[in-house]
C-alpha cells in the first residue's frame, strides 16, 4: 500500500463498497428473474424462494445438567435428559439467553412431583416429550395412577401418537391396577373406530392376552428403564 493510499482512505473505500452490495445483490436477483416488462417471456413465472432454517445456537452438548430441575425466578420445572436435552432450549436465541436461563436453575426432586404441579408447573414447550418424562417419574415411585392419567389426557388430544399408546400399555401391566386397566380399557373403546391402520393394529394387540404375556416374558422397560 503507497502513501497516497492512506488506511483513512482505505476504510471511506471499503465503506463505500459496502453500501454498494445490496445494490449489487439486488442487480443480480433481478437479472436472475428476468425483465417483467410486457412482451418478455418470462413474464408472471413466479420466483421461488427458499426460506432458510433458523440455525440452533443452543446444542445438547453444551448442557451438563441431568435430570429435574426448578427456574427460581419463575418457578417453571424443567427435565433434562440423558443427551442434556430439553426443549425449553430451542427457544432460547443466543448464548447470552442460554446462560441466564441456566443460572437460575436448581436441582428439584422429582418426587414432589403431583398432578397439580404437573398441570400448572412443568414446562410444556413439547407436550408428548413431557408427558412421557413426567409418567415415568409417577411410575419410578409407585404412582401409576398419576402416570396413567396424564397419558391419557394426552392420548385424547392426540390419539394418532401410538408411543403415548404403548407407555399406557407398559404402565397398565406393571400396575396391576383395576382402576389403571379400566381406563386404558375405556380409551380403547373410545377409538376403536379409528381409520388410522397402525393404531388400529395397536389397540388389538392390547387386548389381546397372548401378546400381554409375551410382552410380559421380555420385561417391562421403556427406553432400557425398568418400569
Amino acid at each position: 500500500m503507497n502513501a497516497g493510499f492512506s488506511r483513512r482512505k482505505f476504510i471511506q473505500t471499503g465503506g463505500s463498497l459496502l453500501l454498494l452490495l445490496p445494490l449489487v445483490e439486488y442487480c443480480k436477483n433481478k437479472s436472475k428473474t428476468g425483465d417483467t416488462k410486457p412482451g418478455n417471456k418470462t413474464r408472471g413465472k413466479k420466483v421461488a424462494r427458499v426460506s432458510k432454517k433458523r440455525k440452533q445456537p443452543i446444542v445438547a452438548k453444551m448442557v451438563t445438567n441431568r435430570g429435574w430441575y426448578k427456574n427460581k425466578r419463575n418457578g417453571k420445572i424443567h427435565y433434562f435428559d440423558d443427551r442434556g436435552f430439553t426443549p425449553s432450549l430451542l427457544y432460547l436465541k443466543n448464548q447470552k439467553e442460554f446462560e441466564t436461563f441456566v443460572q437460575h436453575l436448581e436441582t428439584w426432586d422429582a418426587k414432589q412431583l403431583t398432578l397439580e404441579i404437573f398441570e400448572k408447573k412443568i414446562s410444556k414447550k413439547s407436550k408428548d416429550w413431557i408427558t412421557e418424562q413426567a409418567a415415568l417419574a409417577f411410575a419410578s415411585s409407585g404412582n401409576y395412577a398419576n402416570a396413567a392419567s396424564i397419558i391419557g389426557n394426552r392420548i385424547i388430544k392426540r390419539p394418532a401418537n401410538v408411543r403415548m399408546w404403548d407407555l399406557l400399555a407398559v404402565i397398565e401391566m406393571r400396575s396391576g391396577n383395576e382402576r389403571v386397566k379400566a381406563e386404558q380399557l375405556e380409551l380403547i373403546a373410545r377409538f376403536s373406530h379409528t381409520a388410522n391402520p397402525a393404531l388400529k393394529a395397536r389397540l388389538a394387540k392390547y387386548v389381546n392376552t397372548d401378546w400381554q404375556a409375551k410382552f410380559k416374558e421380555k420385561g417391562l422397560l421403556w427406553d432400557n428403564q425398568k418400569i
